[in-house]
């Protein structure tokens, strides 16, 4: 195996590395680094070292539990949720407000078209258009319409 892509040359590679590491007579790199650093396993000069391993617990034994004390409470995770709540607070009442604005929009459309057929009606009978009434049924149509296309287009279409 060669020198790695990003390596400066030879002396990254795995070779070599294994190479310099040989003159340690098989001990680890970490004990060989240290000078008169004792063996891994090696038992210490001043403590008496037992004549049998120690017995470890069975795989069976119970864990302790902890006390209500020792239990941390997290919300869940970082927190985020904690964070995230005012942002979703204000998505529902923006959603709320655009409801809302949405159901005075179709009820000045409906009154719209009522006074739009009552007008029809009116001349069609001989009477003459009342000019007020035009302008609000105007009114009432340039209002409703475009916030109904809107809000149509965002809650449904987009």
């Amino acid at each position: 195996m060669g020198p790695s892509k990003r390596s400066a040359g030879p002396k990254d590679d795995i070779a070599s590395t294994r190479a310099a590491a040989a003159p340690l007579n098989g001990t680890s790199l970490p004990t060989a680094a240290l000078p008169g650093a004792p063996l891994p396993n090696a038992p210490l000069p001043d403590v008496p070292v037992p004549a049998t391993p120690l017995s470890t617990a069975p795989s069976t034994a119970p864990r302790p539990r902890a006390t209500p004390t020792q239990r941390v409470y997290s919300p869940g995770g970082c927190g985020c949720a904690l964070l995230m709540a005012p942002v979703v607070a204000a998505g529902i009442g923006l959603a709320a407000l655009s409801l809302g604005l949405a159901f005075l929009a179709l009820i000045a459309l409906i009154a719209a078209i009522v006074l739009t057929v009552r007008e029809v009606k009116r001349t069609r009978s001989g009477a003459g258009a009342r000019t007020g009434f035009v302008i609000a049924a105007t009114v009432l149509y340039v209002l409703s319409l475009p916030y109904l296309g809107l809000f149509i287009w965002f809650w449904f279409v987009d």
